[in-house]
């Protein structure tokens, strides 16, 4: 017993110094694992952000990044394509082509019956503003650059606007952009569609002919900056043609 006293009292401190040294391992091993388990915590949750974040999984996602090749403006619009090159002056051509081979009684041409309806009118002028196909022009009103798909005919608030064609009114409504609408399908099933027309005088439906009021002229929110004028359209299965080079006489 005495020999067990005399041991610790001799090596006491090295006991203690070594039970020191084998808890501070002890201690310091279990940190290192509390350290690697957390590190792997915040790895495994930042890969889950990161597979949640739509941002990630939308590859294909549009990037709205400004356009830096814009066309210069220009003062002039390109050539409009030729009339003939469009379904609709073609078939108008052979229509008169057997008009005149017959033999019945030639009924008033269009260019006389329209002499006093829309000749004199808004729309019988030159466009100030032409159709520009697929050449891109500035928009002064909304300030960018895009396709001008008619064509502007200057006029005073309040003017009638008479029908190009007769038809069917296919529609009759108010846009945001282009103010009240007016579109009238023809015979040849070429639609015209009429923008900023106040007042309609037509319902969806009915039949008018050439000539026949449509309404009268009010305001383009989309032109504002033009001036008082009617933005006149003309389509066939759902392509932009000139209408200019539509118009009956041309």
């Amino acid at each position: 017993m005495n020999s067990f006293k005399t041991f610790f009292k001799e090596k006491g401190l090295y006991l203690v110094c070594l039970a020191l040294v084998f808890a501070a391992t002890i201690t310091g091993i279990l940190a290192i694992r509390s350290v690697v388990r957390n590190v792997s915590d915040l790895t495994q949750a930042k890969q889950n952000a990161l597979e949640e974040d739509s941002q990630w999984n939308a590859p294909d996602a549009v990037v709205n990044n400004p356009v830096t090749d814009l066309p210069e403006e220009t003062s002039q619009p390109s050539s409009t394509p030729a009339a003939s090159s469009s379904p609709a002056a073609s078939s108008s051509g052979g229509s008169s082509q057997q008009a005149a081979g017959s033999s019945e009684p030639a009924a008033p041409s269009v260019s006389s019956a329209l002499s006093d309806a829309w000749a004199s009118s808004p729309l019988g002028a030159e466009p100030s503003a032409a159709f520009s196909g697929d050449e891109l022009v500035f928009n002064e009103t909304l300030g960018d650059w895009r396709t001008h798909n008619g064509a502007d005919y200057a006029c005073q608030s309040g003017d009638s606007i008479p029908a190009i064609l007769g038809g069917t009114v296919a529609a009759v409504y108010e846009d945001v952009l282009w103010g009240g609408i007016v579109e009238v399908t023809d015979q040849n099933g070429i639609t015209w569609r009429y923008c900023g027309v106040q007042d309609p005088a037509v319902e969806s439906g009915s039949q008018v002919e050439a000539g026949t009021t449509l309404g009268s002229a009010g305001e383009i929110p989309s032109e504002s900056r033009a001036g008082s004028h009617i933005h006149l359209e003309c389509l066939s299965e759902g392509s932009y043609l000139d209408p200019e080079a539509e118009k009956p006489g041309k």
